[in-house]
């Protein structure tokens, strides 16, 4: 199956209520109407999304009836609102940031985890004397725009006893290396390890402040998301969203087994981002990730009990209003069994 990778912009998206993201590409292939998700990235194709691109470079998804259309996001707080509108099918996001679509009456469900632990860092250069989140007081950290950032930061700050209002926190988007190694900033946040880590090591000496060392509370990192109204009513919309998920997993898999077969995946989709040595790095160390524990995961399942503990944490530190259940904001129902 040829994957196609649409770049059409956010705003284009939104405003073209009524104009299917299929027609942004000019691909012609045989598969039909019938088959095709578009599937809204959370961020440029990167090592994060090797099940995805896996799964699409052994056929898994072609085996699963189902062309996926991999669309790149035009601005990352965009996904709940396109899905829920229906201008895209699924769409990989963040748990933070599909609870509070939830919360804010987003037609939004989690369907499966794609990074089932938290990646998000505190990366700043060796020399800057940043150890620990206190020494965070008084310095500039630059993030890159999602909802829950500044919240987030103001925590870690609060936990390490330090003043929030200390920490100036300029928003760069998605030039968060550029921010470090132009000493524009003195740390980044929402930096992933096996990505922006694994450059920026190679640039410079760094120190990785991991999200249990700044305190930060487990959550998935990156989940797909789908209608729920759609997968209730719409059974043909349900079985491309479980041909999806059964894809995944299968690239998971592959990726987990072979790593080098994820490399292969992932080449044609970042050439000219990362050079063949990093990318190897990044898709080692996100394998890494995903064996946290030492062993292959299940791919995808997620724990509404831990979905409502961490809603709790969002409404205790400002991100919640109301009383939404998180375990409401995520289903297993769609995950192969």
């Amino acid at each position: 199956m040829k994957n196609r990778i649409l770049a059409c912009a956010a705003a284009t998206l939104v405003a073209a209520t009524t104009v299917s993201l299929a027609s942004c590409s000019s691909d012609a292939d045989s598969s039909t109407d019938a088959d095709q998700l578009s599937v809204l990235l959370d961020w440029n194709p990167n090592p994060d999304h090797l099940a995805l691109y896996t799964a699409d470079h052994t056929g898994a998804y072609e085996d699963h009836g189902v062309d996926p259309e991999f669309i790149l996001p035009g601005n990352t707080a965009d996904a709940a609102k396109l899905v829920s509108l229906g201008q895209a099918d699924v769409a990989v996001s963040y748990e933070t940031d599909t609870i509070l679509a939830a919360s804010q009456g987003l037609d939004v469900v989690s369907v499966g985890a794609l990074i089932p632990t938290p990646l998000n860092s505190i990366i700043t250069k060796s020399d800057s004397g940043i150890r620990t989140a206190k020494d965070l007081a008084g310095k500039t950290v630059a993030g890159s725009g999602t909802p829950s950032q500044q919240a987030s930061m103001d925590y870690i700050a609060r936990t390490a006893g330090i003043d929030p209002d200390s920490i100036e926190m300029p928003n760069v988007q998605q030039n968060l290396n550029q921010a470090l190694l132009s000493d524009q900033v003195d740390a980044i946040a929402g930096a992933y390890p096996n990505i922006e880590g694994v450059e920026l090591a190679e640039k410079t000496d760094i120190t990785v402040l991991s999200p249990e060392e700044l305190g930060m509370p487990d959550n998935a990192e990156l989940v797909i998301i789908a209608n729920p109204t759609r997968l209730k009513e719409d059974a043909a919309y349900a079985d491309r969203v479980r041909g999806f998920l059964a894809g995944t997993a299968e690239g998971q898999d592959a990726a987990l087994a072979d790593p080098d077969t994820a490399v292969d995946a992932m080449t044609p989709e970042t050439k000219g981002a990362y050079d063949p040595d990093t990318l190897t790095k990044m898709v080692d160390a996100t394998v890494a990730v995903l064996r946290k524990d030492g062993t292959a995961p299940l791919f995808g399942v997620q724990d509404p009990a831990d979905w409502a503990e961490y809603a709790d944490w969002m409404r205790d530190n400002g991100l919640l209003d109301g009383g939404i259940d998180g375990a409401t904001a995520t289903t297993n129902d769609y995950l192969p069994a």
